[in-house]
């Protein structure tokens, strides 16, 4: 598994079997007789890479009011960006998202269901901003957590992908993206609900 997780992060999901067996060193036989598919196989290469490792701490320090939010955010988004700045995740991540939207789909409806709504509702509270009147304005809220999120994970594309330096002290830089993620969003949304 760990041998088809590095095939599929440097060769991408277009790539075959055939291909992965000869670079693993199995013949593709075997390779079907342990995933009866490449479907099946990638399935796996999901759950290993993107569920086995999800964190079900997040959403308990997300949701503990007796922590400021701040405090809350920068703790989850530096123990985030442990989890998803790694090489093969991003690469196959980026991977997905060009060959195989379903991968990409689940992983981004379980983010978006387990961390940005809460996040948004934990906004509202610690910042007594209304709440959103229609899908349309919770829309926007997600899009603004969306775009903290995406500064994190961009951090690994740099590196990753465009083999770009990065950030020595990545959690002083979380500190400052939370920092000015609180200091502008909650302002922004309270008066565009005025």
């Amino acid at each position: 598994m760990q041998a088809a997780i590095a095939f599929f992060a440097k060769h991408g999901f277009d790539a075959s079997t055939r291909e992965l067996a000869r670079d693993i060193g199995v013949t593709q036989p075997l390779l079907y007789r342990y995933f009866p598919t490449k479907s099946s196989l990638v399935d796996r290469v999901y759950d290993e890479v993107f569920v086995r490792r999800w964190n079900p701490d997040w959403e308990e320090w997300l949701a503990d009011r007796s922590v400021p939010l701040p405090d809350r955010l920068k703790r989850y988004f530096k123990d985030y960006a442990r989890f998803i700045l790694r090489s093969e995740w991003v690469r196959i991540f980026i991977h997905a998202g060009l060959s195989r939207a379903g991968i990409n789909q689940r992983y981004l409806n379980r983010l978006r269901d387990r961390h940005f709504l809460l996040i948004a509702r934990e906004l509202r509270h610690s910042y007594a901003i209304p709440e959103p009147i229609g899908a349309e304005q919770e829309e926007e809220e997600i899009e603004l957590i969306w775009s903290v999120h995406s500064s994190v994970f961009y951090l690994g594309v740099r590196k990753w992908v465009y083999d770009l330096p990065t950030p020595k002290n990545l959690d002083r830089l979380i500190d400052m993206r939370v920092d000015a993620f609180v200091a502008g969003v909650p302002a922004v949304l309270t008066a565009s609900r005025a």
